[in-house]
């Protein structure tokens, strides 16, 4: 793996990082907040 493909794949992983935090926090109720932890724990980073 290349310097560029290691960069570029920890800028995705940052990225969906954030996206995840963002819907977890703006998820409105308990249930979807689990939902989205189990979908983030079944990420491959």
């Amino acid at each position: 793996m290349s310097t560029i493909d290691r960069i570029r794949s920890r800028r995705l992983a940052k990225r969906d990082a954030r996206a995840i935090e963002r819907a977890w926090k703006a998820a409105p109720t308990q249930s979807m907040r689990d939902e989205i932890v189990i979908f983030s724990q079944q990420r491959v980073f």
